[in-house]
């Protein structure tokens, strides 16, 4: 099943809250119709998570989750007159975005708690997946309260998604694991740890950070 993810950036003048509200309501009432998608939930990171910061690896505010039937209706959404309607509509709370193409399971059902861990490949060990989700199984059994991660790698040469209005990531991450967790206060607890446990992974990852979140499912 097809997967896209992107990285979104809030407007600089809007807060988290309005930010979080305006997506949550009237952006996604657009999405709701995007032909093709089985599956659209939306990532609104929080603020103890220490990011985005002048610091962090990456500038993220929300991340978005998109599933598509299969391949063939893919470009057929991002070409329909919804799609354009929602690139329309991304200036009124976005600064930038930045999205790309994932390998990736299918969609399960919708976290209590969540944290994303995002990085890049170390060029020594580029596409090394089977290590890194063999790490991420493996944080799972350690952590308290946590229940799975959903291991995404973006796929090589795949064309990056951008908008010439906004801002993009220099370098988007190339991998993004989802770790789910039976409730929020447990997810937070674990940030910390996940950073720690995840800069432990050099020589494989590079540009580690984390995200608390809190997930939506619009479809």
């Amino acid at each position: 099943m097809p997967k896209r993810i992107t990285y979104l950036e809030k407007r600089d003048e809007m807060s988290r809250e309005d930010f979080s509200e305006y997506w949550s309501t009237i952006h996604a009432d657009i999405a709701r119709d995007l032909p093709g998608v089985v599956a659209y939930r939306q990532n609104h990171v929080r603020p103890s998570s220490g990011a985005p910061s002048s610091s962090a690896p990456f500038a993220v505010d929300g991340i978005v989750e998109l599933w598509f039937a299969d391949e063939s209706v893919v470009r057929a959404g991002f070409e329909s007159d919804i799609a354009q309607r929602l690139a329309a509509d991304e200036t009124n709370f976005l600064s930038g975005l930045t999205g790309g193409a994932v390998a990736a399971d299918e969609p399960c059902e919708v976290s209590p708690g969540k944290v994303w861990l995002l990085a890049r490949w170390c060029r020594e060990a580029a596409g090394d997946q089977e290590t890194v989700r063999a790490w991420a199984e493996g944080v799972v059994d350690e952590l308290p309260g946590a229940l799975r991660a959903s291991v995404n790698f973006l796929i090589p040469d795949a064309p990056v998604l951008t908008r010439p209005a906004l801002r993009a990531e220099p370098r988007i991450p190339e991998v993004a694991i989802a770790f789910s967790f039976a409730d929020e206060t447990t997810a937070a607890q674990a940030a910390s740890g996940l950073a720690v446990s995840g800069s432990r992974m050099q020589g494989v990852l590079s540009g580690v950070d984390v995200y608390l979140a809190e997930e939506l499912a619009i479809i």
